[in-house]
C-alpha cells in the first residue's frame, strides 16, 4: 500500500471526530424525523390541504437547503479544528519522528494534511447530505399521504444533483480556504495555539492597516484570508460570487499563502526558516 494511504489512515485514527460527529449528526437528524413522522397527526392533512404546490416545493427547498448549510458548518468547523492541530499534535505525541524514518518528505506530509482538511473530511461530510437525501427519497415514497404531502416528490436524480452541488460548494470552500491553512501550518510551527494567534494576527493587521492605510485597502485584502471561505458558506451561488472577485487581491493572497506554505516546510525540516534551505530545495 502506498505510504499516503497510511497517512491518510493515521489521521482518521488521531482525529476520530471527523468520522463520529457527522454519524452523530446524521443518526440525531433521522431520529428527529422519525420522532416527528410517528407522533404526526393524520387529522393535520385537513389544516394543510390548501397549501399550493410551490409552497409545498418551498418547503422542500428549505428543507434541502437547511441539510447543506448544517453539514457544510460542520465541515468548515471539522477541517478549520483540524488544521489548528495537524501540526503540533504530531509534535506534542512525537508521531513526527516516526514519520521522519518513513520513506516520506515534509512537502507530501504536509500535502497530504491540506488534502485531509481540504478535500478529504467535505467529502465525509458530503456522506451526511447525500444519506439525509436518500432518507427523505425514501420517505417520499413510503410514508403514509400526509407526511408524502408535506415532503412532496423527492426523485431519485433530485437527490443525485443536490449531492453533486453540495461536493461542488465545498470545493471552492475548500480552494477560498487554502490561504488560511497555510498561515496555521506556518504558525504552527512555532506556537500551541496556531488558529487563535492566526485570528488574532490578521484581525490586529486589519485593524493596523486601517487606521495607518485607510486608503490602501490592505486592511480588505488580510481580512480576505478569513472572509472568503466563510463568505463562501453564506452563498447560493458560489460561481457567481467568486466571479464578482478582483483577480490580482486574489491572486497575491494566494502567493502569500505559498509563501507561508514554504517558511512551514522549511522549519519543520531544519527547525528554522532561511533562504539557502527553500533553495536547496526538499527530497
Amino acid at each position: 500500500m502506498h505510504p499516503i494511504f497510511y497517512m491518510l489512515e493515521k489521521e482518521f485514527l488521531q482525529h476520530k471526530i471527523v468520522t463520529r460527529l457527522p454519524l452523530f449528526v446524521l443518526a440525531f437528524t433521522i431520529l428527529l424525523s422519525l420522532f416527528i413522522i410517528f407522533n404526526f397527526d393524520a387529522n393535520v392533512e385537513f389544516s394543510i390541504s390548501g397549501i399550493g404546490n410551490d409552497q409545498i416545493l418551498n418547503l422542500q427547498e428549505g428543507v434541502i437547503a437547511t441539510i447543506n448549510f448544517g453539514a457544510m458548518i460542520v465541515s468548515f468547523l471539522l477541517s478549520t479544528l483540524y488544521l489548528s492541530k495537524a501540526i503540533c499534535g504530531d509534535r506534542q505525541d512525537g508521531s513526527i519522528a516516526f514519520w521522519r524514518s518513513m520513506p516520506i518528505s515534509d512537502l507530501s506530509t504536509q500535502l497530504v494534511k491540506l488534502g485531509f482538511a481540504l478535500l478529504i473530511i467535505p467529502l465525509v461530510c458530503s456522506m451526511l447530505v447525500l444519506s439525509a437525501d436518500l432518507f427523505l427519497w425514501i420517505l417520499s415514497i413510503f410514508s403514509p399521504d400526509h407526511v408524502k404531502f408535506l415532503i412532496g416528490d423527492i426523485s431519485f436524480l433530485s437527490v443525485l444533483q443536490n449531492y453533486f452541488s453540495f461536493l461542488m460548494n465545498m470545493f471552492f470552500i475548500g480552494i477560498a480556504l487554502l490561504p488560511f491553512a497555510c498561515v496555521i501550518f506556518a504558525v504552527s510551527q512555532l506556537s500551541e495555539s496556531p488558529l487563535l494567534i492566526t485570528l488574532i494576527g490578521i484581525y490586529a493587521l486589519k485593524v493596523a492597516f486601517g487606521l495607518i492605510f485607510p486608503m490602501s485597502g490592505l486592511d480588505h485584502f488580510v481580512y480576505q484570508f478569513i472572509n472568503l471561505p466563510t463568505s463562501l458558506l453564506f452563498t447560493n451561488e458560489p460561481v457567481h460570487f467568486i466571479s464578482q472577485l478582483s483577480i490580482i487581491p486574489i491572486v497575491s493572497m494566494y502567493v502569500i499563502a505559498g509563501a507561508f506554505f514554504i517558511v512551514s516546510l522549511s522549519i519543520q525540516k531544519h527547525g528554522e526558516f532561511r533562504i539557502k534551505h527553500v533553495l536547496q530545495g526538499y527530497k
